[in-house]
């Protein structure tokens, strides 16, 4: 038995891709990072997105559906594969490890593991639309982002005339275009 267990404990661990269940990619990655043999990584993303009261910020997987894991196959798979949220392994043929390169480069690139992506409503040249406060429902272009937080600065056509007004990015979003 131990000759066994001997073998097995020397396993390399390999980086795999994990299917998950919908909206489930955070939970799953909670769950295996408490196995100690288990490394994850879950990438997400933190994008604006319009609601019901107004643009909120989201943070949400980067690949949704799907996570990475570095895990010793032939001693780990039953356990990763029955977590919570994990509804598979995915492979290609044969071959169901991902190169450890791929990973480790976009670990890389996200170090905290979170990417935040730019609000694009706020670019300069974007035609807006506000959505909140005494300007709702008016349109107008994204002059500058000004450095005071989260302020930009627009022009607008009131009554005939170019005004330029200063709003709060949160009053904003994208304009549809017609």
């Amino acid at each position: 038995m131990t000759e066994v267990s001997s073998i097995c404990s020397n396993t390399p661990r390999e980086w795999f891709c994990l299917r998950t269940q919908t909206k489930r990619e955070h939970i799953a990655a909670a769950i295996l990072s408490k196995i100690e043999e288990v490394e994850v990584f879950c990438p997400r993303i933190s994008q604006v997105k319009k609601t019901r009261v107004g643009k909120k910020r989201f943070t949400e997987a980067m690949f949704p559906g799907y996570i990475f894991a570095k895990f010793s196959l032939i001693e780990n798979y039953r356990r990763v594969i029955h977590t919570q949220g994990v509804s598979g392994l995915v492979h290609q043929g044969e071959r169901k490890a991902v190169p450890e390169s791929i990973v480790l480069n976009l670990r890389d690139s996200l170090p905290e593991g979170i990417i935040e992506a730019p609000d694009p409503s706020v670019e300069p040249g974007a035609k807006i639309e506000f959505v909140a406060g005494s300007l709702k429902g008016l349109k107008g272009e994204v002059l500058a982002q000004l450095p005071s937080s989260d302020r930009i600065q627009i022009l607008l056509e009131f009554l005939g005339r170019e005004i330029t007004v200063v709003s709060n990015s949160a009053d904003i979003l994208l304009a549809p275009e017609d």
